[in-house]
């Protein structure tokens, strides 16, 4: 009797044992997905153990993670999700602020010239799409202006951004914000400006050339709508243009921050369908994609000078695309997310 009493406490003991080496999971901090190393908690050796005493104890199942160090995948912990916090974005805003401060001259240039390029094919898309629909922009000029900014321009900046190209108006925002939090110096900034400005410039009125060559807008109804286009911009009074530059560039310079904001290409096109349809649907003014419009109209017959392309749209359109973007998106997000608190 008293060997079997031993016997049945050291069962339970050998029991006791086995079921404290199961692994403890835990879930990670923030409620996100975790992978954790989960280690041997008073595991019992085997070998250490008499004969009889193994054919004593029950048959109880041991996880794997019980015998070696292991990982464990949280099952039941929430889905980060694609959208990154705006503090990190801004972080992410500096950080290619200093990236583009490190980039050599050449390759700015030549990729703010694809940049222009890129963004005069999305703005002949827009002007073809509207020269087509003389209908409906007679009977539904709403639609028709909401039809033009859906397929022309967002399609610009999707190519833009997914090629890595300098585009002018949403590096003012991201350099100045480097500028801000004193990531890059004020020489970086300016050689970056004048490069992308200067190979949007000539990007764009190649692409102009391109399009008049392929006789993009040789129906009548076309050629009409181009002319119409660049000859309405060059009319527009110099407060009006500086204005539709401010409210025309914090639209895209949000584009360019909800780009930024998403880690895969849907989430990306999306950020950029929004806000770059709403400002060509409400008629603002971007600088880079008047560089092909005005010229594009010029070539098809335009009644516009060189002179006022630009003094009365191009340099009212910059200065308001950079105040917008300084003050509205690079200084806003600064005071809120990077100034020492």
């Amino acid at each position: 009797m008293r060997n079997k009493h031993q016997t049945d406490t050291q069962t339970n003991s050998l029991v006791s044992h086995t079921m404290t080496s199961v692994p403890h999971v835990a879930t990670a901090s923030g409620g996100y997905p975790g992978i954790h190393n989960t280690k041997r908690l008073n595991q019992a050796r085997p070998s250490a153990m008499s004969p009889r005493l193994l054919r004593a104890a029950p048959k109880v199942p041991v996880m794997a993670a019980s015998r070696r160090t292991c990982l464990t995948v949280v099952a039941n912990a929430a889905s980060q999700g694609d959208a990154i916090p705006p503090p990190i974005v801004f972080n992410t805003v500096l950080a290619t602020a200093e990236k583009k401060a490190a980039q050599d001259l050449s390759t700015t240039l030549v990729l703010g010239f694809s940049a222009g390029a890129l963004i005069g094919i999305g703005a002949l898309l827009m002007s073809c799409v509207g020269a087509s629909s003389p209908a409906l922009a007679s009977a539904n000029p709403g639609l028709c202006n909401f039809l033009k900014g859906a397929v022309g321009l967002p399609a610009g900046l999707t190519l833009v951004i997914l090629t890595g190209a300098e585009l002018f108006t949403g590096n003012v925002m991201t350099m100045f914000s480097g500028l801000l939090a004193k990531r890059i110096d004020a020489g970086a900034l300016l050689r970056n400006w004048l490069l992308s400005y200067a190979g949007n410039f000539i990007g764009s009125i190649v692409m102009a050339y391109l399009a008049f060559g392929a006789k993009t807008a040789a129906v009548p109804a076309a050629k009409a709508a181009v002319v119409g286009i660049a000859t309405a911009k060059v009319s527009l009074p110099f407060g009006v243009a500086v204005c539709k530059g401010i409210l025309c560039n914090w639209l895209v310079c949000l584009a360019v921050w909800g780009t930024m904001a998403s880690t895969s290409v849907a989430g990306k096109v999306l950020a950029i369908f929004w806000p770059i349809t709403a400002f060509v649907t409400l008629g603002f003014e971007h600088s880079v994609a008047n560089m092909f419009l005005i010229p594009h109209g010029m070539l098809n017959g335009a009644q516009v000078t060189v002179k006022d392309m630009m003094l009365n749209n191009i340099l009212p359109v910059t200065l308001g695309n950079v105040i917008s973007a300084v003050l509205f998106v690079a200084g806003l997000h600064f005071w809120a997310y990077g100034r020492q608190k």
